[in-house]
């Protein structure tokens, strides 16, 4: 830490009168928030060099082009430790949480959308995707990656009984699937309530973009608006999807982008139940243990609602069937409390 505080200093050219780590979250990132005077700033240390040359490239692109992001002041010669921008004291996640369904939240979440769709659009064909962290684009790798993120973490974590080559192919078919969905845009990969921090004024930043990569425009908009730990109403996530829609002016682009709803809410929720699987179930930190069955219920409410995966997938839809019984719930409980 003395070396991170030496570091801040050296950017300030004095000592800061305060330096303080932040609780880490799911990241191996460690963050301090550093204050001289009025003025705060964020430390980070990162040892992933990979993932901080992702994030120096999408920051410098999206300051280039006035968007809601933090600027980066200062990097250090070994490249894993920086000075950025302070944004605001909280993120939106911790707004909901006390607010819950408020008009601010509604006109917070209205306000994210907006950014959110003037990246995507402000974006569109001036990224070198070469320079993405870990893919590319959301093609067959990270697609299988997150299948199998599901099965290996919370389905056989869970011991839930499966035919393995009828699962896999499934999921050979799903990756076939989403690969076709449109339009295509920059997707910020984790656009979630906790990533978006609010300031005094009540505008919106993102952050942790570093995995951003090509990929279909409505994954980051389920992303937000289907998140577990928010669990906005029905009504208002119905309500907001229109919103978003509106942004977009071609009918055949709202066309698709309705087409790919459905795709992208399964594509997340099993994505983030095998997040939850491995963050909470095997790493044991508790904000992922809060929202386990909640990210269960979505899935689930999914897999009742919308007949493709009954129809397409049977062996996926008996697991998430298998979720919500009694044995599995109990299982999940034991777990939690050991």
């Amino acid at each position: 830490m003395q070396e991170h505080q030496d570091f801040f200093k050296e950017f300030l050219g004095k000592n800061p009168d305060t330096f303080i780590a932040l609780p880490q979250s799911g990241s191996s990132r460690i963050n301090y928030i550093g204050r001289f005077e009025n003025q705060k700033y964020v430390i980070t240390y990162n040892e992933n060099l990979r993932e901080n040359e992702a994030f120096f490239y999408f920051s410098e692109l999206f300051q280039s082009l006035q968007l809601n992001t933090p600027k980066i002041f200062k990097i250090n010669s070994e490249r894993d430790l920086y000075v950025q921008e302070f944004l605001g004291n909280k993120t939106l996640s911790e707004v909901i949480a006390e607010e819950g369904n408020s008009d601010r939240v509604k006109t917070l979440v209205k306000k994210s959308l907006e950014k959110l769709f003037e990246l995507q659009a402000k974006t569109l064909g001036k990224v070198d995707f070469k320079k993405s962290f870990e893919y590319e684009s959301y093609d067959d790798l990270p697609i299988t990656h997150d299948l199998y993120y599901f099965k290996n973490f919370l389905v056989d974590v869970l011991e839930i009984e499966y035919h393995k080559s009828t699962l896999l192919r499934e999921f050979k078919t799903i990756s076939e699937l989403i690969q076709k969905l449109e339009p295509k845009i920059l997707m910020i990969r984790d656009f979630q309530s906790r990533n978006i921090l609010v300031n005094e004024n009540d505008e919106v930043f993102f952050i942790d973009y570093q995995s951003a990569m090509e990929g279909p425009a409505a994954y980051d908009v389920i992303s937000f608006l289907y998140q577990a730990k928010a669990n906005f109403p029905n009504d208002f996530k119905e309500e907001m999807l229109d919103y978003y829609l509106s942004f977009w002016e071609k009918n055949s682009d709202k066309e698709a982008l309705k087409q790919s709803f459905e795709w992208m809410k399964m594509m997340r929720f099993l994505q983030v139940l095998g997040a939850y699987g491995f963050r909470g179930l095997i790493q044991r930190k508790s904000h992922f243990l809060a929202s386990l069955f909640q990210g269960i219920d979505n899935i689930y409410e999914l897999n009742q609602t919308w007949s493709e995966i009954a129809l397409q997938f049977p062996e996926l839809y008996f697991i998430i069937l298998r979720l919500k019984s009694k044995e599995v719930q109990a299982k999940i409980e034991e777990l939690i409390i050991d």
